[in-house]
């Protein structure tokens, strides 16, 4: 865009003011799916990616543009375009590369129906572990029943993800608004399937321990602290998730939309404490389950998963601050 200033005379007064003229650009889009053709668009530097994507759409039977993913060929790599860069796109020469990501499905929903599996799996087995003939018939036979230990695990497994369910509707917001429609049957693995496995342990699987040990173990552990300390975390893992709303909320009032690490309270220390406390929780809902090992299995692979997202987010920010122990870890 190209301001020209102009100075417009009327009797003894002069006015100075600017006119705006866009200079239209053609910019060939190269296809790399098949369901997709290559064409020539017009742009200004007034459009941005959306409004790319929507050109690129009215030239292909308006496909949706969230199934297309703009790229740049830079040393033989295909670099995704973070936004739309007007300047570069209009270098002499350059083509943009776009792909159809196939079926959309939106970010929030995907939330929703990962989260709804534990809810789902553990009431069901829950519920049957409660009917005395299916206790009698497939409880196994090494474990004594707990109805009790059970209830308790049930509940707190539901408490987490109505949580989780409740943020995802009124907290959270996410920067993209779809994903490919296959993401949400491998995302919902982890919560469908290993947080799944654990509900076995109401019928008593899972539980590799000697009684004896445990015995000696939980003779020095109180549940009720324990199931305190669970309530806490889940508390503090809500007032991150809440901070990181309020932040981004005020970050988007003063046109600030990049994404920047908190400067005060916790995040000083850990680089994602909603992280921390997630981690803290499951540990402590291990402990209460008395290490059973679907339990293990599933603390061991989140909290893995979630070092990881950290150590990301570090290098993202420039930052070296702690995961879960401040010096240590």
């Amino acid at each position: 865009m190209v301001l020209l200033p102009v100075t417009l005379e009327r009797g003894f007064r002069k006015w100075s003011t600017q006119t705006t003229i866009k200079i239209m650009t053609a910019i060939t889009i190269k296809s790399r799916s098949k369901t997709l053709k290559s064409c020539q668009i017009e742009t200004t530097d007034a459009d941005n990616l959306a409004s790319v994507a929507q050109k690129i759409s009215a030239q292909n039977k308006k496909i949706n543009p969230n199934r297309l993913r703009l790229t740049y060929l830079k040393e033989s790599k295909q670099i995704p375009l973070e936004k739309f860069d007007f300047a570069l796109a209009a270098a002499d020469g350059m083509d943009l590369y776009v792909k159809d990501l196939g079926p959309q499905i939106s970010w929030r929903l995907v939330f929703v129906i990962e989260y709804f599996g534990p809810i789902l799996i553990h009431a069901l087995v829950y519920l049957a572990s409660l009917n005395p003939s299916l206790v009698a018939k497939y409880h196994s036979s090494s474990q004594n029943y707990n109805a009790e230990l059970s209830k308790l695990a049930f509940m707190l497994n539901l408490l987490h993800y109505l949580k989780r369910e409740f943020e995802t509707v009124k907290i959270h917001k996410f920067s993209n608004s779809t994903m490919p429609l296959f993401n949400v049957f491998k995302n919902s693995f982890h919560y469908w399937v290993l947080n799944g496995l654990i509900s076995l342990g109401y019928f008593g699987y899972g539980f590799v321990f000697p009684e004896s040990i445990l015995t000696k173990v939980y003779s020095h552990l109180q549940i009720v602290p324990l199931i305190g300390a669970f309530l806490f975390f889940e508390t503090m893992n809500f007032k991150i998730h809440y901070d990181l709303r309020k932040f981004g909320d005020e970050s988007a009032k003063k046109g600030v939309t990049k994404r920047v690490p908190l400067q005060h309270g916790l995040f000083k220390i850990f680089v994602a404490p909603n992280y921390t406390f997630e981690v803290l929780s499951w540990l402590t809902f291990t402990v209460i389950f008395k290490f059973n090992l679907f339990a293990l299995i599933f603390f061991s692979v989140s909290t893995t998963q979630m070092y990881l997202w950290a150590m990301k987010k570090n290098k993202k920010y420039g930052t070296k601050r702690a995961f879960l122990i401040p010096g240590l870890l």
